[in-house]
């Protein structure tokens, strides 16, 4: 797959066919440049938060009041329905799926959305059962993002040392709140940054395993 940071999956809208032309291919044996085509499409949920709730949650430095959040707006989440382009390099024929730079592979949730939810774990007023009823989520799916977010916390450390030289101390499991807070105040460069270094998106998963048991990453069932 090919991520174009230039979109949102509120912009993917603008590209067209015609802008399809212009990707290297990531096939690790081509890399071919300017060589791929227009092949097909299919269609992507994208679930993302409110944008007024999103602005709070990120703007807050201290405690966040979910049932405040809660009340802002009926509806919390937004789900919409992306028609995805499908490009075929034409040196390998190959291809790939060109996502918006907020779309994670294997992800329903938007990224700033998942970040926002982080944010809100490390700085919530209530008990988690009471934050995931604010929220509409299931509390499983809430621990399990913050599970891949403790994990990645080492390789997010050193590229906040390397590319921002940001002083943070030597021990990521120590600096969470201060980790956190920082890639929600970078979060329009720091995805991109986070994927060239790592060659991984921030968030990516096939599926997060709790107690030998797959769980379903997505909303709670009323």
């Amino acid at each position: 797959m090919i991520t174009d940071y230039r979109y949102t999956h509120t912009t993917y809208s603008d590209l067209t066919k015609d802008d399809l032309s212009e990707y290297d291919c990531p096939n690790p044996d081509c890399h071919a440049k300017h060589r791929t085509k227009y092949y097909s499409h299919y269609k992507r949920h994208v679930i993302s938060l409110n944008a007024d709730v999103l602005k709070a949650i990120f703007d807050a430095d201290s405690e966040i009041d979910t049932e405040t959040l809660c009340d802002m707006k009926d509806m919390l989440f937004y789900d919409e329905l992306l028609d995805i382009f499908r490009v075929k390099c034409e040196s390998c024929n190959t291809t790939h799926a060109i996502l918006p730079g907020d779309v994670v592979p294997f992800r329903q949730f938007s990224l700033l959305t998942m970040l926002a939810i982080v944010k809100v774990m490390y700085h919530r007023e209530h008990s988690i059962e009471k934050t995931s009823e604010h929220l509409r989520l299931s509390w499983q799916f809430m621990l399990a993002l913050l599970t891949q977010w403790i994990s990645q916390l080492h390789a997010i450390a050193l590229l906040m040392r390397a590319v921002y030289q940001e002083r943070i101390n030597e021990q990521a499991t120590e600096a969470r709140e201060k980790i956190v807070g920082f890639v929600c105040g970078h979060r329009d460069g720091f995805p991109q940054n986070y994927h060239k270094e790592h060659r991984k998106i921030i968030l990516m998963t096939h599926g997060q395993i709790h107690q030998g048991r797959k769980l379903h990453l997505g909303m709670a069932v009323s």
